[in-house]
């Protein structure tokens, strides 16, 4: 971490104390249909793929960034008044004495709160229904998220004759309104062989007939037309990964300076993820990047560390990372995504399982125009076949909640929310999520618990067996009438 002078110290004590006066501190096969929102304008999904990466060293891509602009957290200001996005609300701060000390700011004397991050989850796959009713009733009360209509959803499961998932294959949808150019829209199954199609992501119609292939020299195999939101199952021949398996997982991380608590508690839990994965039984090929972001203004923007399988290397880069800037509540999640699929060196994704997790307390700037918006990158995440696992911090609202369950029920991942934040269960006060839903483990527990079960499903794999804590009475409350 780079040395501060006096002067900096003494701005980041006042910083940091006036911010946290201010803010924090298996798919249902049964499918519904939801009404649907207007239809976005479809977006091409035939990108180029990166090459396959040669074995990375790790590093910061780039150069390494400017941790502070020297000028103090600068959600001081922003927070103080009124925020730039009305769409974004959120709840009322803690009271200061409730809330933990930013360990973050050196000057500061007294405890740094270090107890371990606890998390629960839930699979808006298996109640899908539910989730359309869920975004249905967060639009109707005017949280404004990005145009990505979930209704019609087919899940595609890609098998071998023995039964088993077939990971990596491509699978091409067509139909006379998605395709009218002949080119069809490409997916990739994820580790269990399924991959999530939904026509609205392209503009198509919700309630269609669409036409299902596999693509990348299985193209001769027999086309399957099925209604939107029919689930199908198709036979290819059968593929097998390398031994160890090849996993690449990213943490996408948002480091300004209202995720100070989290960050420096997440540098030991993504310790520990990183020391427990290296070493399940069998023990996987594993890579981890980080990808970080913060808002225009800030001292950057985005800053990438490139894949490593040296662990030690990535948990020094890690203990460097500092939280701070960030002008007002939603920050530059659609960048930062973007830079995470597009600059790390990922391997071909035919022969690796690839993940991403995003840690965050904020939505992106979705009033804002970026070159590539949120809803394009999990396109480009699902043709990949690339898992997104969004981790809700304390404070996410529900403008928040509402783009993470986005970002997850579509490429095929669970939503994971801290529960153990200033202000109980990071979800937002509307939520549809009932304390009875989940359960609350260690953060570090959940992360490992859901990357084994991406390995284990992949046939004969072992690397399921990682033992849960049991469980606890969840640490929140749900809002009156949830």
């Amino acid at each position: 971490m780079q040395q501060r002078t006096q002067f900096q110290r003494l701005v980041a004590m006042v910083a940091g104390l006036t911010l946290m006066m201010a803010a924090c501190g298996s798919d249902d096969p049964e499918v519904g249909i939801g009404e649907s929102a207007p239809a976005p304008t479809p977006v091409t999904t035939d990108k180029t793929v990166p090459p396959t990466a040669a074995p990375a060293s790790g590093g910061w891509i780039d150069g390494e960034p400017e941790w502070s602009s020297g000028a103090g957290d600068s959600k001081i200001a922003a927070e103080s008044g009124v925020l730039e996005d009305a769409s974004s609300t959120r709840a009322e701060p803690a009271p200061f004495e409730d809330r933990p000390i930013d360990p973050s700011i050196e000057a500061i004397d007294g405890p740094v709160d270090t107890t371990p991050l606890r998390a629960g989850s839930v699979d808006d796959n298996a109640d899908y229904q539910g989730f359309l009713d869920y975004l249905d009733r967060i639009k109707g009360l005017g949280v404004v998220t990005r145009d990505l209509d979930a209704a019609g959803r087919t899940i595609v499961k890609v098998v071998d004759e023995a039964g088993n998932p077939v990971p990596g294959v491509v699978v091409e949808a067509s139909s006379s309104t998605l395709t009218p150019d002949g080119i069809p829209i490409k997916l990739r199954t994820t580790a269990d062989g399924t991959v999530r199609f939904h026509p609205g992501f392209y503009g198509g119609s919700t309630d269609g007939i669409v036409d299902f292939g596999l693509g990348m020299g299985m193209s001769d195999t027999e086309l399957v037309s099925v209604a939107a939101g029919q689930n199908i199952t198709i036979v290819a021949p059968s593929t097998t990964l390398a031994a160890p398996v090849p996993l690449d997982v990213l943490f996408l991380l948002d480091a300004t300076g209202s995720m100070g608590d989290e960050i420096d508690r997440l540098k030991q839990t993504i310790d520990i993820v990183a020391d427990r994965v290296a070493s399940l039984d069998p023990a996987p090929d594993v890579r981890f990047a980080m990808t970080l972001y913060r808002d225009e203004g800030d001292a950057f923007v985005t800053a990438n560390y490139d894949f490593t399988s040296d662990v030690e290397q990535f948990r020094a880069a890690l203990a460097d990372v500092v939280a701070d800037g960030g002008g007002d509540y939603p920050e530059a999640l659609d960048e930062g995504l973007a830079d995470a699929l597009a600059k790390p060196t990922w391997r071909d994704p035919v022969e690796a399982i690839q993940l991403i997790f995003i840690v965050a307390d904020a939505p992106p700037q979705v009033g804002r125009q970026v070159s590539t918006p949120y809803s394009e990158s999990v396109v480009t995440a699902i043709e990949r076949g690339i898992k997104i696992f969004p981790v809700a911090s304390s404070e996410s609202d529900d403008q928040a909640e509402a783009v993470f369950r986005q970002l997850a029920q579509a490429t095929g991942a669970p939503f994971v929310f801290l529960s153990n934040g200033a202000g109980g269960a990071a979800t937002g006060g509307s939520t549809d999520i009932a304390s009875t839903d989940y359960e609350v483990l260690a953060l570090d527990d959940l992360v490992v618990r859901l990357i084994a079960e991406e390995l284990s499903a992949l046939s004969g794999s072992k690397a399921g067996t990682v033992t849960a804590p049991t469980t606890v009475p969840p640490m929140s409350t749900n809002p009156d009438g949830q």
